[in-house]
């Protein structure tokens, strides 16, 4: 019978953990959608020309700039490649809005990886690199498919190299700024098990015991020290977006760029980032 209830009690915790970690809290939504954005992140200007879908390879507009951070350029072409990172979105008919939503984002990984261009990382390996490359391949059809649609944007084999390569460069310094210091005691332990899991899986008509046993506690670590990283992450980026000089050079960035100067008039006086 006991071994019976700790099944049970294992099942109700494992259901409950992946309910956690499938609905999520914003901010570890937000750094998943994160991850998609840093593919795309193009450092240091213009690209030269953006192709239309379906055009077989014509010319259809030159690359034009959309907002300057810290003097750094962002253009059309690096919103309109992250999108073609997206199955989901259909690239013929790119809205304002979808510019615009992607425009807040490329922002926010900017101003990080111009903080991250400070600091010494450890190489990319090539295994590191294929990785990845296959990771966002899988979320199409075929691998024919993806490499279809990065020609339908001008995206070629060497800039997709690089885009991959920047976005593992600023995955490394997240891990390093934001996670590698983060400082989880037993007592935080405990008293989010007291105060969030035993509830939980008692009002599912499971019974707990009083303390957690070692795989609900590295469960509960891994919780907790990722919400503090996201809030970390969070805090900084809301500093780094009242110091940054941005300067909206299309028309629809005005509006994201009036957000960004809003948000920031309440505290004009940031200091700066937290120090690792």
């Amino acid at each position: 019978m006991g071994r019976h209830r700790q099944g049970r009690t294992g099942i109700w915790w494992r259901r409950w953990w992946q309910a956690g970690r499938l609905g999520g809290r914003a901010g570890w939504l937000w750094l998943v959608s994160l991850w998609f954005v840093a593919l795309w992140f193009a450092a240091g200007g213009a690209v030269g020309y953006a192709q239309s879908p379906g055009s077989n390879g014509r010319e259809f507009l030159a690359d034009r700039m959309v907002v300057t951070v810290n003097g750094d350029i962002i253009t059309q072409s690096d919103l309109v490649w992250f999108l073609a990172f997206d199955p989901d979105v259909n690239l013929v008919s790119i809205s304002e809005a979808d510019l615009q939503r992607v425009l807040t984002a490329k922002i926010d990984l900017l101003l990080l990886a111009q903080e991250a261009a400070r600091f010494p990382l450890a190489n990319l390996t090539a295994e590191e690199v294929a990785a990845a490359k296959q990771r966002l391949i899988k979320r199409f059809p075929s691998e024919a498919a993806f490499r279809e649609r990065l020609e339908s944007v001008g995206l070629d084999a060497e800039t997709f190299e690089r885009l991959i390569r920047e976005r593992l460069q600023v995955e490394k310094y997240i891990s390093f700024r934001f996670q590698t210091f983060v400082l989880v005691t037993d007592d935080d332990v405990l008293e989010y098990y007291a105060t969030r899991v035993r509830p939980a899986l008692a009002a599912s008509g499971t019974v707990t015991p009083e303390t957690p046993n070692d795989e609900q506690r590295a469960l509960i670590t891994e919780i907790l020290s990722r919400e503090r990283a996201e809030r970390e992450q969070r805090q900084w980026l809301e500093a780094a977006r009242r110091r940054a000089d941005l300067v909206p050079i299309a028309p629809y960035a005005r509006a994201v760029i009036g957000g960004q100067e809003s948000r920031g008039a309440a505290t004009p006086e940031a200091g700066p980032p937290p120090a690792p």
